[in-house]
């Protein structure tokens, strides 16, 4: 005997799933309001500035530091005056818009034709799989990762389509936010965008000192002085990350080269450095990655780009290493890693389609890589001390390292050679 569901008209039945998804998404951005997250020290922050207070200095909510500008806690003052779930559940349910825009601005990259509706499902559906573990702790957690990263992708495609003053505007104001998108600007004067290079340097300069209009240029400058201090890469707070909960270069590689200790008493460091010699590494290492930006533009400066395919993979890559480059990185902004695995995951796809050599290789070396990435590693299913152990090992961020490997070898080169066999065939 048919069920109902399976009697209800096929456009009905998604239409039905849709409905049921955006209550299920809407219900947990309201439960996630209501339990607070790291939005409340951003409205904390808002208040204390209000009242003319150190944003960047004790007390802080939850104990929490801000890591913010002065604009952001500027614009939030209006806001802060409301119950913190009023706030923070309107911004989970724009997160959520934006998320549904990240992946429309990011699939538009690629040729989506050569796609059956099931690959196209497979693919839409181990994107979400092997993110949804970050998804998760931006929402529990009510952070601006989401915000950050479809900030940056909206500004490129703006200034793509030459809307230089909306495109350096958006990402000028990301910048403002907070650091993280700034790679981004060496990247638009590289391929030739000038006017969207300048533009976004002149709208990050004005974010900075707008708030001097409200709260007056001394303390405008006294705060943005504070700011510096504690997101200075060379403060000595960011020069060693040894507790658990931080990842990226800074926590990964001094660890292994100098003794730290923490909560879990298994040795890491396979070398005795002095933490000075292992600060110095970790900054050539990190040159090691910016200067891997080359081999992903492959052309001169000042040139544009034309190709869409070359266009992500290189993006995705910015993504990519900007949680690794930058410190004080918690699991959340490893939802950078977003474009890098749709990318990855059509390329496979592709290479599955053609029936290509490699592809059993690919898929190994993927999936063995992307495995600290999945639900699985939780510590719900793992327990709290192996799930520590591997916050411990900073297993996390060398699998970021591998993803960095795998989209090397999987270019964008190799990408377009292999579409273009599945249109000859």
């Amino acid at each position: 005997m048919k069920t109902f569901i399976s009697e209800v008209p096929q456009p009905k039945k998604q239409s039905i799933i849709q409905y049921f998804l955006v209550v299920i998404v809407i219900a947990y951005c309201l439960l996630c309001a209501v339990k607070g997250g790291d939005f409340d020290v951003f409205l904390d922050a808002a208040q204390k500035l209000a009242s003319q207070q150190n944003i960047y200095q004790p007390p802080f909510i939850k104990g929490l530091q801000y890591y913010y500008s002065p604009l952001f806690a500027l614009l939030l003052i209006p806001f802060s005056y409301l119950p913190f779930v009023v706030p923070e559940f309107a911004w989970l349910l724009l997160s959520s818009f934006l998320l549904y825009r990240i992946w429309k601005l990011t699939s538009q990259y690629f040729n989506l034709t050569v796609l059956s509706q099931k690959q196209f499902k497979w693919w839409g559906f181990l994107v979400f799989f092997l993110t949804i573990r970050f998804l998760l702790y931006n929402y529990s957690m009510i952070q601006m990762t989401i915000f950050l990263m479809w900030a940056t992708l909206e500004s490129l495609a703006l200034v793509e389509k030459k809307h230089f003053i909306a495109g350096g505007l958006l990402l000028g104001f990301a910048c403002t936010t907070k650091l993280l998108p700034i790679l981004f600007l060496p990247y638009l004067l590289y391929r030739g965008y000038v006017k969207g290079f300048l533009s976004t340097v002149f709208f990050f300069g004005l974010f900075l000192f707008i708030p001097a209009l409200f709260i007056g240029n001394q303390f405008n400058m006294f705060l943005l002085h504070e700011w510096w201090v504690i997101i200075n890469p060379t403060n000595k707070d960011n020069s060693l990350e040894a507790d658990l909960g931080t990842h990226g270069l800074v926590s990964l590689i001094p660890v292994y080269l100098t003794e730290t200790h923490n909560k879990i008493d298994l040795k890491r460091n396979f070398i005795d450095l002095t933490p000075q010699q292992a600060f110095f590494i970790t900054n050539l290492i990190r040159l090691v990655f910016v200067l891997g930006t080359l081999f992903f533009l492959r052309s001169v400066p000042f040139k544009r780009n034309t190709d869409k395919l070359q266009t992500i993979w290189e993006c995705a890559y910015l993504f990519l290493i900007t949680p690794l480059l930058f410190p004080h990185q918690q699991k959340y902004a490893f939802l950078y890693i977003l474009p890098a695995i749709i990318y990855l995951l059509y390329y496979l796809l592709i290479v599955f389609k053609i029936k290509d050599n490699s592809r059993f290789s690919l898929l190994t070396a993927f999936s063995l890589n992307g495995l600290i990435f999945t639900p699985f590693i939780s510590s719900d299913l793992l327990g709290r001390y192996a799930y520590d152990v591997l916050q411990h090992f900073r297993v996390l961020s060398i699998s970021t390292i591998g993803l960095c490997l795998l989209l090397a070898v999987c270019s964008a080169t190799k990408l377009q050679s292999k579409l273009a066999y599945t249109s000859s065939t």
